[in-house]
């Protein structure tokens, strides 16, 4: 490659962002269209889709807003013929969608299990299967899933979650295996506390916001462009030689705590 190429352009790439009306997966979309790629905005609330694709459009960016289920295997085939018939390819799929589900282990219920791991595993293997048969006809194309620290840490109360992400960080390194070889490259990001509406209820307590500074060594919080950036490089050229790797962006607290 020539040194002087910008590693970085995504221009003239098609990026599907599952997640992406709102919180991280809404940062990342913008980040990803800044560096030019066109984006599909995925949610299952058709409103906050269109709402994000306006506002993303605003700044300039080719957005198309797909309301979509990723729990439903047929749905996710849907997201991505509609962006294939649209664009003509998938190059970009950024697997945010998910949910979380604060419960004791021996008090959740079949359907508080099934819920979490029914959109932040299946979902995301539903969306990595569909967009991988596409990306192995081209030849190329990068696969970011979001995960945690949740899926390397043990957390009380987050049973289900922990598992789903957990299965996801495994499920990013077996596809990075099985895919090298079609040139898609299969990565994942593994964030900390972001202002999200997620988490909005926890930080916007300053004695739970301290307490989880406590475990960040950068002592704050993450914000859009942290996660953005990520995103930005592990979907361009400057990753090309990166694969199953799951990039921790966490202001250091894996560090701190995974010992």
């Amino acid at each position: 490659m020539d040194v002087s190429e910008n590693m970085f352009d995504l221009s003239g790439r098609v990026a599907i962002v599952t997640g992406g009306c709102s919180g991280i997966g809404q940062a990342m979309a913008g980040g990803l269209a800044r560096y030019g790629a066109r984006i599909v905005v995925a949610s299952r609330d058709e409103a906050k889709c269109e709402r994000a694709a306006r506002e993303l459009e605003t700044e300039g960016a080719e957005v198309l807003a797909i309301a979509t289920d990723v729990s439903i295997p047929e749905q996710a085939e849907r997201l991505v013929e509609q962006t294939r018939q649209r664009w003509g390819q998938v190059d970009i799929l950024v697997n945010s969608a998910g949910v979380a589900q604060g419960v004791p282990a021996l008090e959740m219920t079949v359907e508080e299990w099934r819920r979490v791991l029914s959109i932040d595993l299946d979902g995301a293997f539903f969306c990595c299967q569909t967009a991988g048969r596409v990306m192995k006809e081209a030849g190329r194309g990068s696969i970011i899933n979001i995960t945690s620290l949740s899926g390397m840490l043990g957390y009380a109360d987050q049973a289900a979650y922990c598992a789903s992400k957990g299965g996801l960080t495994m499920l990013t390194r077996a596809l990075a295996v099985e895919w090298a070889q079609f040139g898609i490259r299969v990565n994942a990001i593994a964030p900390t506390w972001f202002y999200s509406p997620m988490s909005k209820q926890t930080l916007d307590d300053p004695a739970k916001l301290a307490d989880k500074l406590k475990s960040i060594p950068l002592g704050r919080v993450g914000q859009g462009d942290d996660i953005a950036g990520a995103v930005v490089f592990l979907a361009s050229d400057a990753a090309q030689y990166v694969t199953g790797h799951v990039l921790s962006v966490d202001g250091g607290k894996f560090a701190l705590l995974g010992e």
